[in-house]
């Protein structure tokens, strides 16, 4: 009853104060803030599934030579272990990419060089030569996952991948590969990276 009391003696103020042209004090009740969770999408790992390659897909498949992709793609880790033309001490792209997804701490996988985390890889650091597509070896940079301390340094043993790691590198680039150029489109690495399945 007393609520009831307060409630009409204050909405009889309310009203009087309107009467007389002014507007009655009113309390700004501020909520507080609701937590949000931003979900993330981490990439998915070609590395961790079977491919059913067309038949087309197996005969540019077959052409796959793992010597080549060994001298390529050793060549790039290399270049990744050293750091060079990646990313200077600061972080900053030295490559002429965006520097998208950079970090000052990119590099610091325990080795000197820019080993960085398969999320991390932008396009522009993919893409070497610049030529708009990924070669297999180009490819395998992000797919293949590189520990840089197990089971010893990665820079201490060479190849930098096994025959069986580069195999499913390759069975997964030729599953994606939907135009049948022998490269990945963005777009084709865009599927990848989701881990889309291909019809």
């Amino acid at each position: 009853m007393r609520n009831f009391k307060t409630f009409a003696a204050a909405s009889g103020l309310a009203m009087a104060l309107a009467a007389c042209g002014q507007e009655p004090e009113t309390e700004v009740v501020t909520p507080e803030p609701m937590e949000t969770e931003m979900a993330t999408t981490a990439d998915a790992d070609p590395m961790g599934r079977d491919y059913t390659l067309t038949p087309e897909a197996q005969e540019r498949r077959a052409s796959f030579n793992i010597d080549d992709f060994n001298t390529e793609y050793s060549a790039m880790r290399d270049e990744d272990m050293a750091g060079s033309g990646t990313s200077d001490a600061s972080g900053s792209d030295t490559t002429g990419g965006t520097g998208e997804g950079m970090s000052a701490d990119a590099g610091a996988s325990g080795s000197g060089g820019d080993l960085r985390d398969r999320s991390a890889m932008t396009w522009e650091f993919l893409d070497r030569n610049s030529d708009g597509q990924l070669s297999v070896a180009e490819y395998a940079v992000w797919a293949i996952p590189v520990d840089p301390n197990e089971p010893k340094p990665n820079d201490e043993k060479k190849p930098y991948v096994t025959a069986e790691q580069a195999n499913k590198a390759a069975d997964s680039f030729f599953y994606y590969d939907q135009d049948g150029n022998t490269y990945l489109s963005q777009s084709e690495f865009t599927n990848a990276r989701s881990g889309a399945d291909i019809g």
